[in-house]
């Protein structure tokens, strides 16, 4: 008799215990926001888990409603989205996932990619400071100098961007090319050791024209 009753109370423990907490897997800190077409937009992988089984969630970015999604036997899913389009500087970013009983807010920050060089007129050799937005890797900053459309020179611009959202802020010479021919240079940021026409993922150009100097 002991026995039986050790179990039945056994058995009503696990009956009582409570339902998993729906979960959203953590965000990238920041995304990146090249351009105002969706492939110049980082894309947002949202992943959770133990929500309302077999079902629908709804993500809102920021209040406003992106899509929704399906869940499986679990209350699972995965959705992607394009960043939020940023044409200057960076903000915060809400990312909220709710079903018809449960709502997770998850906090990430969007930034435009950008790079800046002042002053904007300087000779070849000068110093001068360059300012990037939007380099997120955890990896140093380089710059690649082309002129003719081939590689001259690649130098390391900052040994690694800061803050979430990636920026760097270094002085550093123009044209890192001795005695840089006249004629139009192109200065390429990204961050790979490696020169690259389309590195991944993001990369900035500019144009810099290197004229005569006046005798």
């Amino acid at each position: 008799m002991l026995r039986l009753l050790a179990y039945t109370c056994l058995c009503f423990a696990l009956l009582a215990a409570p339902a998993a907490a729906a979960t959203v897997e953590d965000l990238k800190p920041c995304y990146v926001s090249a351009g105002e077409g969706e492939p110049e937009r980082e894309t947002i992988t949202i992943r959770g888990t133990d929500f309302t089984q077999v079902s629908t969630v709804d993500v809102l970015f920021d209040g406003v409603l992106m899509g929704s999604a399906q869940t499986g036997s679990v209350g699972e899913f995965e959705i992607r989205f394009p960043a939020p389009f940023q044409s200057k500087g960076e903000r915060q970013l809400v990312v909220t996932i709710r079903d018809a009983t449960t709502q997770v807010d998850k906090v990430t920050r969007v930034t435009n990619l950008a790079m800046r060089v002042s002053p904007r007129r300087a000779s070849p050799g000068e110093r001068v400071r360059f300012r990037g937005r939007g380099f997120t890797q955890a990896a140093p900053v380089f710059a690649h100098y082309l002129f003719g459309g081939k590689e001259q020179k690649t130098v390391r611009l900052a040994r690694q961007s800061t803050s979430p959202c990636g920026t760097f802020s270094v002085k550093r010479r123009l044209i890192a090319v001795e005695n840089a021919r006249t004629g139009r240079w192109i200065m390429q940021v990204d961050q790979k050791r490696e020169y690259s026409p389309e590195p991944d993922p993001v990369w900035v150009r500019r144009p810099i024209v290197v004229t005569p100097v006046e005798p």
